[in-house]
């Protein structure tokens, strides 16, 4: 089967080579629409940059890619500088590149579009989805991150969410917690990491003989403190909420300061936790408990596997780390 050439994508969207060569190395000089057209072209026709030519007489780049949506979440920042450490360990650099949490972007990396070469990609995927995962053709081996993509035969590494949610359930109903509510929920109806750890949630509280109560759960689609205080002030305007499990410690940031600011006491009245362990969750007033996952287990996985040393699914170990935010219930 003859190999698709950039000149069939031009011809095929209506553009210049050059204008398609623009598009493929992601360069902001091409209109929105043409882009758009340029990439339907693209997938269209199976078109893929003759990389796999240039890297065999160029050799090995002992270079991985960490493609992340955002290092404005600190988890991110340390979990690149720990594969990194991982990385170089082996005679590896890493490349950080940001998606944006964007599906061009996410699309430009997942299918070696980027113009870049590297020898493996480890991915944490945020707005692409399993069929397209599935659909990848790009040679260049990658490891998915955290999200579990349904349909899609990639290895990738990540905590066991579920587990880990009824994990913090359960500290919370031992703790005398009985009205528990979720922030972080998935919305799209996919299998990600929100949809798991709320997922984990609903089948503790069953295991807990705890009603679910749809009103006490938070949508959302990112994982910021704003989205945490906003979410906690609707959840808490019912006065009876007696804990809540955030999605991640961002979200658990910002409803501390939701509960302050409505003069809810934490851990008095209300429990707080997360995950992630960053930083910031030890200096906050109290110290919010969070699920820490074992980032150098993780990071020496993720090596692993992009470099063929690992197949299939990782499960990395986890803990809970106990603070005041979560302390138990002083009955009177």
């Amino acid at each position: 089967m003859k190999r698709v050439g950039i000149k069939e994508v031009a011809e095929r969207a209506g553009v210049s080579w050059k204008t398609v060569s623009n598009v493929m190395n992601n360069r902001p000089v091409v209109h929105p629409e043409t882009r758009a057209r340029v990439l339907q072209a693209v997938e269209e026709l199976g078109y893929t940059p003759n990389l796999i030519g240039r890297q065999l007489r160029q050799g090995s780049t002992r270079a991985i890619a960490l493609v992340v949506p955002d290092l404005r979440n600190p988890y991110f920042g340390v979990l690149a500088q720990t594969l990194e450490a991982a990385a170089k360990r082996r005679g590896y650099t890493v490349s950080i590149e940001i998606s944006g949490g964007t599906v061009d972007l996410e699309q430009h990396y997942l299918h070696g579009w980027h113009g870049r070469l590297f020898d493996g990609l480890i991915f944490s995927p945020s707005a692409v989805t399993g069929e397209a995962i599935a659909k990848r053709t790009d040679p260049t081996p990658m490891v998915l991150l955290g999200e579990r993509i349904i349909n899609a035969d990639v290895p990738h590494v990540a905590i066991d969410n579920s587990a880990s949610s009824v994990d913090l359930v359960r500290h919370l109903v031992e703790g005398g917690r009985r009205r528990i509510a979720f922030l972080g929920a998935d919305g799209t109806g996919g299998i990600s990491t929100g949809s798991q750890r709320f997922e984990g949630y609903r089948a503790a509280l069953r295991f807990a003989g705890l009603p679910y109560d749809a009103a006490l759960v938070g949508t959302t689609g990112t994982w910021f403190r704003q989205e945490g205080y906003t979410l906690a002030q609707q959840i808490l305007a019912a006065p009876d909420v007696d804990a809540i499990v955030c999605a991640n410690d961002l979200l658990a940031v910002g409803a501390l300061a939701a509960a302050r600011e409505l003069g809810r006491d934490v851990p008095g009245e209300l429990a707080l936790v997360g995950w992630d362990n960053i930083d910031e969750v030890r200096y906050t007033s109290p110290g919010i408990t969070s699920v820490a996952p074992d980032l150098e287990a993780l990071a020496e996985a993720a090596v692993s596997s992009v470099l063929g040393e690992l197949e299939g699914e990782v499960v990395i170990p986890h803990r809970i780390v106990e603070r005041e935010s979560s302390a138990p219930v002083r009955r009177q």
